[in-house]
């Protein structure tokens, strides 16, 4: 635990010597100093994560790159990767075919991109990290989803364009990140979005479809079978549409996912804090969040906009002008904005398995070093109870 606290300690101060108090003397060498110590967190943790530990269980079976191509020739599809990120991992293997050197180098990319973009898009660069911290979007981004990630890092570079509307840019990087996750199909639709003007009207409609879509899901998924266009592509849809919540489950997913967020999504929409440039992100997190009802892999595809969306959330909370006058109002808006944020990956540190025994959290923590290479068992055993329902 030690080397959480450490960071979340430099992360406050950081928050409040820099982004609070406004001071830029050695600013840039601090938030280095943070990007090296993330990439070495990230990088020499053992075994800490949930789709980690399978990533380094099944490392002995992906190929180098003197077997990359005869690999993806063969009969491989249960691993159901992209040939992008099997590049990756065979680039990797040659050079040096231990777990921890792959995890290294891919500890080094993903913190390249996010503190990159951060930098360049964030005024607040401490806080966007501090709130990706504390609700746990940095951690699941950097050990959990490590093939999607690369995507997600193609789309930040890709956000300039698609902000400018350049077109033909935006989409070759995009296909870029399609060769590494097929989540990234989501891109070629997002451009979609800014075509919606984000409004009251369009969020009372958005929420009255979303009732009879919570009892309308086989039609829903045959519906959305169309755009599968690969197999494996179908193979996943068939899994996410597989997954079955009881109706209290139903309920609180829709709680935790839409219902908190309207207050804040209604103030967005009837004041100045809105920017229409922006009506693209919300109309995508909640059109995604209403779907995921249906299809929890349309939770997935939010993975995109989270980062920008954080963004955007520490400007909220620095310009109080935007803010509404009233002390309850004020409160309702941010606990709203908190809540949802919180529903992202917090909500599943509530969630157990095996009679209640093994949580979530345990995905997370203690945090263990390559140095001392000891396995957590709540770990061990959550992760292998989830991968055997």
């Amino acid at each position: 635990m030690l080397a959480y606290s450490f960071l979340l300690f430099i992360l406050i101060f950081g928050v409040f010597h820099f982004d609070y108090r406004g001071k830029t003397i050695l600013k840039n060498l601090y938030y280095y100093f943070i990007f090296i110590y993330c990439i070495l967190l990230t990088g020499l943790r053992y075994r800490v994560g949930g789709d980690t530990l399978a990533y380094e269980d099944y490392f002995p079976f992906y190929p180098d790159l003197r077997t990359y191509f005869s690999f993806l020739n063969g009969d491989n599809e249960y691993f159901g990767y992209q040939p992008l990120y099997l590049l990756f991992v065979a680039f990797c293997k040659s050079l040096n075919p231990d777990y921890y050197f792959y995890q290294i180098i891919h500890s080094i990319i993903y913190n390249s991109f996010f503190f990159w973009f951060i930098k360049k898009y964030s005024k607040y660069r401490f806080t966007t990290i501090l709130i990706s911290y504390i609700f746990l979007l940095y951690f699941y981004f950097g050990f959990e989803i490590q093939r999607e990630i690369f995507a997600i890092c193609c789309f930040l570079v890709a956000y300039k364009y698609f902000m400018e509307n350049k077109w033909l840019p935006y989409f070759l990087i995009c296909i870029v990140a399609f060769g590494f996750h097929i989540s990234a199909i989501f891109l070629f639709i997002l451009p979609l979005f800014k075509l919606i003007k984000f409004s009251t009207r369009f969020l009372i409609i958005s929420i009255i479809i979303s009732i009879p879509l919570l009892f309308s899901k086989i039609f829903f998924i045959d519906f959305i079978k169309v755009i599968l266009v690969t197999d494996f592509m179908q193979k996943k849809g068939e899994a996410y549409s597989e997954m079955e919540f009881s109706i209290l489950g139903i309920l609180f997913f829709y709680f935790v996912r839409v219902i908190v967020f309207i207050p804040f999504l209604f103030y967005y929409s009837k004041n100045k804090l809105r920017d229409k440039n922006f009506d693209w992100m919300f109309v995508g997190l909640l059109w995604m969040s209403i779907l995921s009802q249906v299809m929890v892999g349309f939770d997935r595809v939010s993975n995109y906009i989270y980062l920008p969306f954080i963004i955007f959330v520490t400007h909220v909370i620095y310009n109080k002008k935007e803010w509404v006058n009233t002390f309850f109002g004020k409160k309702a808006i941010i606990s709203s904005l908190y809540l949802f944020i919180f529903s992202i990956i917090g909500v599943k540190l509530l969630v157990a398995n095996i009679d209640n025994k093994y949580y979530y959290y345990s995905v997370y923590f203690p945090y263990e070093s390559v140095l001392d290479k000891k396995e957590t068992k709540a770990r061990e055993r959550f992760i292998r109870e989830m991968w055997a329902n």
